[in-house]
């Protein structure tokens, strides 16, 4: 008898494990298809938005720009904030003349301008970061490879792909992904 009620305890319990298993098995594949529909959502309408911005005649394609190292684009962006002001030396001037004129006023910095990059490895060796620069230079990424600093407890060479703004970011993340790597946006 007391061997019947322990197999009836038992059957039970693995009825009710095996029925949580099939609920949380159909909430996960719901998730999962509200999920690929919404990613699908996004896809369509930042490649819509891409196609406008691609057409328009005020943006120069990305085709159309020379090709730059990472340095070379930073360089141009750093910001005038960075850098201590030059100062001219002090030209003698006529005592009358220092009374009536006002000081110039300077004009204000440009502001910093953020740049986004997409991560695709980060390497120990240089060597190895070059190879994979050149392999996704291959096929038509603009890769780059970002040296560790100086004095680094874990020197990491890192292979990036610059990106202008988020919506590229999101774009070229997705092209990365399809190529079989997978990116880390950076900001």
């Amino acid at each position: 008898m007391e061997e019947q009620n322990s197999v009836k305890g038992q059957t039970f319990t693995l009825m009710i494990f095996g029925g949580i298993v099939v609920l949380c098995s159909i909430f996960f594949i719901l998730g999962m298809l509200v999920g690929r529909t919404q990613g699908l959502k996004l896809a369509t309408v930042a490649a819509a938005e891409a196609a406008a911005k691609a057409n328009s005649p005020k943006t120069p394609n990305l085709e159309e720009r020379p090709e730059l190292s990472f340095y070379d684009d930073v360089d141009k962006k750093k910001p005038a904030v960075l850098e201590p002001p030059s100062r001219p030396e002090p030209k003698p001037v006529p005592p009358a003349q220092s009374v009536l004129s006002p000081p110039k006023a300077e004009a204000p910095p440009p502001a910093p301008v953020n740049t986004l990059s997409i991560q695709v490895a980060a390497l120990k060796k240089s060597a190895d970061a070059q190879k994979q620069v050149a392999e996704l230079k291959k096929k038509g990424f603009r890769a780059i490879t970002l040296a560790p600093a100086p004095g680094d407890t874990n020197p990491l060479y890192r292979v990036q792909v610059p990106v202008p703004n988020q919506l590229q970011a999101d774009l070229m993340k997705k092209q990365l992904e399809a190529a079989g790597y997978k990116p880390i946006l950076k900001q």
